[in-house]
């Protein structure tokens, strides 16, 4: 039996805060709970009537945590998390509870050292009414039914009847009394139980003088601390009846009730909702501070009624435009109205809950939701702008849930999915979007491998492409988000892929072309070398004439020295065309440089000489190591590179051929002249075939413009790099860089 509650039930401050609509917790200094509102058993899904109070603060935070109401993640880290607060100091935060409720949990703390903890649903659910005053009617029902003790005197006092409890109460073994026994007896023997204490001694001489012809009523507290309540009345006999009752547990439930009531009107007083109560009569009888401090302006009285205070209040200005005082007296009736919330004239936000209270009143609750009512359009501004930025996007942008639920979508993305508005509104899934347009035949047979990948669990990041009815091929690409959603964005890429296929149409006209050139060139090098074969040949057979006049001989010599010259054109056209497809592979070995270096300078010999150029070789490195070559395609290469220094420097000029190892094994092999040189801009085209940088019709040097370019692909063939260094008007230095011998060396070549 619970004999506060009973206490704190009479007052109209205990029964308004018992049914009030919110979460309230009430702890004293040592941690205890000393109260817990109905609201607060109900939304930790404990049975009705779970008295909590006098349970630890850390068992009442673990019920809270591992209930939900603390939000999601691990219930003793938040259990631990809400006892570290300071409750010394008012703390508020707002958390959602596992079961979506959004609760705003506000604590203060209370004169005794103690705190009382409020949690106030704003999500507008409305709260479970309180049924405090039910369970203080059934403790005090209890209570009426507990059995005392009854004894029956006669007029010479003694007993006549008596039942178990009148021994039990007043602390005798059962049987002690029996009928007969005078109330003096009865007195000395409850003397006797506590040694003949003074203080017994003086009551029950005090008792002996009392009138039992007159009702008597006293309470005494015995020395074992237990406190009784003794009543006499008399009888028509004269005899007399008495009742003895032990009323500890009562006397310490008042103390308790007083020590509730004083804590229920500081929880009042600190609370930072306001509350005002109402009897059956519609007259005010109780009003917080919260409440006049968030309606200031227009406070209440308690006695008003509340007719008076709505008329008040409207001729006041306090209701919007079109709102009398009789509209607002009838809503505190209608108790399926959800939440209501208004603007004060001061610009203010309020929310006003209504709730019956048991005896035909009710309780008016108001909450400042300023704050609230201001995030929540500062909210939508944001929304609002963000919606802005998807539509003005290039490209459609879809955003899903964890669900695979819409959550914001722009026009495009709507447009390239073929859907209408309504079809594609926030909530819609991923699965109903597709089944949709699956049934309008956009995923056809086909295509039916873009419907299962835009299916798949978006897990990573992908993309796949779609091709719609309408011919517009669509690039989707799928990107996680960090709460496990993910972001869907939509590319119209018809344009890019027409493009792209005229690209690839035109590569593969070009690369026809150009295998249709090799072939050409092929072909007519083949051709032409058997009238020159027959030309050089004849040619030669005139010059080996006896009797040849002068005339025929240099006519003779002339037709000779061109047709080596075209049939060495011929040559390298044909190389040309081989390397164009793919038919000049390199046979490299371990080639002994020195003798190839020697091969080439001999046959460059003459023709320096003939120019006028001083054709210098390098000493060779003591060591120089053996490298990775083809030795004919080396040679063939070195003899490119003179021919093209001697050609370019002028009579007095200098071509130097000189080799070196590096640190890897490898081996540069440079061609340095004074010539003519080439300008940086022109280094880049030197190696393109056909290429005279000199490009006038009176060009001073001849040639078919192949040389470098035949040089590099001839290195490259074999895994060598050809370089120029050169400056315009300082000469040329070509590098050949040779790979390190991959096999043991072989015999030195001739």
């Amino acid at each position: 039996m619970n004999d506060s509650a009973t206490f704190a039930g009479t007052s109209p401050e205990a029964a308004a805060l018992a049914v009030a609509p919110f979460n309230v917790m009430v702890f004293d200094g040592q941690g205890q709970t000393r109260f817990v509102s109905r609201e607060a058993v109900r939304q930790l899904g404990l049975p009705p009537g779970t008295d909590l109070a006098g349970r630890p603060m850390l068992e009442v935070a673990r019920l809270c945590a591992f209930r939900g109401s603390l939000g999601p993640g691990d219930p003793e880290a938040l259990a631990q998390q809400l006892m570290a607060v300071d409750r010394s100091k008012p703390h508020r935060r707002v958390v959602r509870g596992n079961d979506g409720r959004w609760l705003e949990m506000t604590s203060e703390p209370l004169p005794d050292g103690g705190f009382a903890s409020y949690a106030y649903d704003i999500t507008h659910h409305h709260q479970a009414r309180a049924n405090l005053t039910e369970d203080m009617r059934r403790l005090e029902m209890a209570l009426q039914q507990q059995p005392g003790g009854v004894g029956v005197f006669d007029a010479e006092k003694r007993l006549l009847l008596h039942n178990d409890a009148y021994e039990r109460v007043l602390g005798m073994i059962p049987g002690t009394l029996h009928r007969g026994t005078s109330l003096a007896d009865v007195q000395a023997n409850v003397l006797g139980q506590y040694g003949m204490d003074p203080a017994i001694r003086e009551a029950n001489a005090e008792r002996s003088q009392i009138d039992r012809s007159r009702p008597h009523d006293e309470v005494r507290t015995l020395p074992d601390g237990r406190t009784i309540r003794t009543t006499s009345l008399p009888m028509a006999s004269g005899g007399f009846l008495v009742t003895v009752e032990d009323v500890t547990a009562l006397r310490r439930a008042e103390e308790e009730a007083q020590l509730r009531f004083a804590t229920l009107r500081g929880v009042l007083a600190a609370l930072p909702y306001g509350i005002c109560v109402y009897d059956s009569s519609q007259r005010l009888t109780m009003v917080n501070d919260a409440y006049q401090r968030i309606l200031k302006g227009a406070e209440l009285q308690v006695g008003e009624y509340l007719l008076d205070i709505c008329r008040r209040r409207e001729a006041a200005g306090e209701y919007p435009p079109g709102i009398t005082a009789e509209d607002i007296y009838q809503r505190q009736f209608r108790r399926d109205q959800p939440p209501r919330t208004r603007r004060r004239h001061d610009g203010t936000m309020i929310e006003v809950r209504n709730a019956p209270l048991p005896d035909g009143g009710h309780i008016n609750v108001v909450a400042d939701v300023t704050a609230l009512h201001q995030a929540e359009a500062k909210a939508k501004q944001r929304a609002d702008l963000l919606q802005a930025m998807l539509d003005n996007m290039r490209h459609g942008v879809c955003l899903f849930d964890r669900e695979s639920r819409v959550v914001a979508l722009n026009g495009l993305a709507r447009q390239l999915n073929g859907l209408e508005p309504e079809e594609c509104l926030p909530g819609t899934t991923l699965t109903e979007i597709r089944e949709l347009q699956r049934l309008r035949g956009e995923y056809r047979e086909g295509h039916m491998a873009a419907y299962y990948a835009c299916m798949a669990p978006p897990d990573k990041r992908s993309s796949y492409i779609h091709q719609r009815l309408d011919g517009v091929v669509v690039e989707v690409s799928t990107d996680p988000t960090p709460d496990g959603g993910f972001v869907r964005t939509y590319a119209d890429v018809t344009e890019e892929r027409r493009i792209r296929r005229a690209l690839e149409e035109a590569r593969r006209t070009a690369e026809d072309a150009s295998s249709a050139k090799t072939r050409f060139l092929a072909t007519m090098s083949h051709e032409l070398r058997t009238p020159l074969n027959a030309v050089i040949g004849f040619s030669e057979a005139l010059l080996a004439e006896d009797g040849m006049p002068p005339s025929g001989m240099e006519f003779s010599a002339a037709i000779l020295d061109a047709g080596r010259h075209l049939l060495s054109l011929i040559d390298d056209i044909l190389q040309v065309s081989q390397l164009g497809s793919g038919g000049m592979a390199a046979q490299t070995r371990a080639l002994f440089l020195p003798s190839v270096l020697d091969s080439a300078q001999r046959l460059m010999r003459g023709a320096a000489d003939q120019a006028g150029v001083a054709f210098v070789v390098e000493p060779l490195p003591q060591h120089l190591p053996r490298a990775q070559a083809d030795e004919r395609r080396l040679r063939q290469i070195l003899l490119n590179l003179l021919s093209n220094a001697v050609k370019f420097t002028p009579s007095g000029g200098t071509v130097r051929l000189a080799a070196t190892s590096l640190p890897d094994g490898q081996v540069d092999i440079t061609v340095t002249d004074t010539g003519i040189g080439i300008a940086a801009e022109d280094l880049p085209r030197a190696f393109e075939p056909f290429v005279q940088l000199e490009t006038t019709h009176d060009r001073r040097y001849g040639g078919s413009g192949l040389g470098l370019y035949l040089a590099r692909a001839f290195a490259r063939t074999m895994g060598a790099e050809l370089t120029l260094e050169s400056t315009r008007g300082a000469g040329t230095t070509a590098r050949l860089r040779l790979a390190a011998a991959r096999t043991p060396a072989q015999e030195q070549t001739a």
